[in-house]
């Protein structure tokens, strides 16, 4: 849970929406030997402590709603909205991004496209996906699992990529049908040679 700031100070302070009577109170002068008692003010000071972390929430609640913006803390509380979760060896950067693709992703679940922009999403690179059928459907019920027995996806990514290729197979089964396994293969780069003339 967020803690409140201390000594925020209240955007939207109640001091200056009180009654003009009780400013009167405040301004008219007391009798002699007696010392001023004012009571508005302070009390509208203690409140104002009170609701300057809500009234600043809801300012800034556009801002805890989106992807890019929201703070960091406060990412996991986001993905759980969209049914996303995050690997431990995530950056800040691709937790947004995933957050932000979550629900385009839920409606392409299953298919190669999702599947493409997944991988595009965790390791920022373009990853060739191919597969043999398995993630087709049919419009006759009963029919047969379409593609062929082993159904399996294989995903493509250049050497270079920085991602653990167990926790992105793991991952990309959840993203495919029931049938259907995942293979993660690195691809090998030929070496770029300078050519000296």
């Amino acid at each position: 849970m967020r803690g409140a700031l201390t000594h925020l100070a209240s955007a939207h302070p109640l001091a200056a929406q009180l009654p003009v009577v009780l400013f009167e109170d405040e301004l008219r002068k007391p009798p002699p030997l007696t010392p001023p008692l004012p009571l508005a003010r302070p009390l509208t000071r203690a409140f104002d402590q009170v609701l300057a972390p809500v009234l600043s929430t809801l300012d800034c609640l556009d801002s805890y709603l989106d992807p890019a913006l929201t703070p960091s803390d406060m990412l996991p509380w986001l993905a759980s909205w969209v049914a996303i979760g995050f690997g431990e060896q995530m950056t800040e950067a691709q937790r947004r991004a995933l957050v932000a693709e979550a629900v385009s992703l839920h409606r392409m679940r299953g298919t190669q496209e999702a599947l493409s922009k997944l991988v595009r999403t965790l390791t920022g690179v373009e990853g060739q996906v191919t597969e043999s059928g398995g993630v087709g459907w049919s419009t006759r019920p009963g029919g047969y699992l379409p593609g062929t027995a082993e159904a399996s996806v294989t995903v493509h990514l250049p050497d270079e990529t920085d991602v653990d290729q167990t926790w992105l197979e793991a991952v990309l089964q959840l993203g495919v049908p029931a049938h259907v396994t995942v293979t993660v293969t690195m691809l090998n780069r030929p070496a770029v040679t300078d050519v000296v003339t």
